[in-house]
């Protein structure tokens, strides 16, 4: 499974709230792809690798332009090699069993419970 997260300036709190909400998962098969859409902000860059150096299920990438919430989702898909993703965002959190149902939804072919998306048809 793995997650998605586009960032941009996020307030610390609510960013380590998100992280620990992702680590805190029951289902432990993720992995956290996170795209940093060129945050002004040092502490997102600061605390980010203090997560991914503790973890090697999270992924980031830092873009050297802001090109938008889009353009970072899809570079965060990009680097995701799970049977499926997930998607947050920045300043939201996770129950600790989401991962576990959404893996679950999707093994049972429960189409009430997933959603589909796809790749850009054209690059940002």
């Amino acid at each position: 499974v793995s997650i998605i997260v586009p960032t941009y300036n996020t307030e610390p709190g609510m960013l380590k709230e998100m992280l620990n909400s992702v680590k805190n998962q029951v289902y432990p098969n993720w992995e956290l792809c996170i795209a940093d859409d060129c945050s002004t902000e040092p502490h997102v860059r600061t605390i980010l690798e203090a997560y991914a150096a503790k973890d090697p299920r999270i992924k980031l990438h830092f873009a050297d332009q802001n090109k938008g919430v889009a353009c970072a989702s899809n570079q965060a898909i990009s680097m995701a090699t799970g049977a499926f993703v997930v998607l947050l965002d920045h300043d939201d959190l996770l129950e600790p069993q989401a991962v576990s149902r959404a893996a679950e939804a999707v093994i049972h072919n429960d189409l009430q419970r997933t959603w589909c998306i796809a790749k850009p048809l054209k690059p940002c």
